[in-house]
């Protein structure tokens, strides 16, 4: 037979109403997940307007490396650098 003991044992292995009050409902899961999923999005915006400028940034880069190259080369043919200041940009070419 089941004594008071028992049965209060029994009882904390139950949620009780004051329990369940503290339990997350479906509606606070579902606002949770639309937090997290806008957050996702503006996250996703960001990487993608920083990849497109990244992009950008290196044909623009590509660019300046010919226009300076076409330039350059046209200094040297032309002997309006002397070999020295060829030399230095020579050098100085990191691209």
């Amino acid at each position: 037979m089941l004594d008071n003991k028992d049965i209060e044992k029994l009882s904390e292995a139950f949620a009780t109403k004051e329990d369940i009050k503290n339990f997350a409902t479906k509606k606070d899961i579902i606002e949770f997940k639309n937090e997290i999923l806008t957050g996702q999005d503006e996250i996703l915006e960001k990487l993608t307007a920083f990849s497109q400028e990244k992009t950008i940034g290196g044909e623009q880069d590509k660019r300046r490396k010919k226009i300076l190259e076409i330039h350059n080369n046209a200094l040297k043919k032309n002997k309006i650098l002397s070999e020295e200041q060829v030399s230095e940009i020579d050098k100085l070419r990191v691209f």
